[in-house]
């Protein structure tokens, strides 16, 4: 044992080496984004502006030096991947109340440095007063507006096996094939 110890040839040899790339990578984002807060600290500017989201207007000096950065610099760029394609999964049922809800959730693939994991993310309920196929179809469209999610970049659809969601003529799936026939 002590022999191995002292040629570096341990089992665990490996998992440490791995261990120290991940830090040092770290290390290296931690240090990046400091330089960005401190950029705004030193010129007295506001950090934030009216938005909050990377590549909008009006985002702030914080979000618009990480704009620059990402342009240059591969450490930044592998952060702020934006996960183009999406997928939607709704569901309809009515609540204590009886008020008909629709649950909206978006099935998409997070990038990191070093994985691909596919992500569901609950965006929320939307209250239904029209549950017809268009109905359904209007509120989820303009939900997906509202999120700046474009209906070109929708890969796929899941609904129950309600004939308002699923209909072949009339139904939501339909209408956003009629849009997009790649979101089947």
């Amino acid at each position: 044992m002590r022999k191995r110890l002292n040629l570096n040839e341990t089992i665990h040899k490996v998992q440490l080496e791995q261990f120290k790339k991940e830090r040092d990578y770290w290390k290296q984002v931690l240090l990046r984004i400091i330089a960005v807060v401190k950029f705004p600290t030193k010129h007295n500017l506001a950090f934030r502006g009216s938005n909050e989201k990377l590549y909008k207007k009006s985002n702030g000096n914080f979000l618009g030096v990480i704009e620059m950065l990402e342009e240059f610099e591969p450490v930044i760029k592998e952060h702020i991947k934006e996960a183009k394609y999406y997928s939607i999964i709704l569901d309809c049922t009515s609540d204590s109340s009886h008020q008909e809800q629709m649950t909206i959730i978006v099935r998409y693939l997070k990038l990191s440095y070093n994985s691909v994991t596919i992500e569901e993310s609950f965006l929320g309920f939307l209250n239904v007063d029209d549950t017809s196929g268009k109905g359904l179809f209007d509120i989820t469209l303009e939900e997906l507006k509202s999120l700046g999610l474009q209906i070109d970049d929708m890969r796929g659809q899941g609904y129950d096996n309600g004939a308002n969601m699923k209909g072949k003529h009339e139904g939501v799936q339909r209408r956003f094939l009629d849009i997009n026939p790649r979101a089947f």
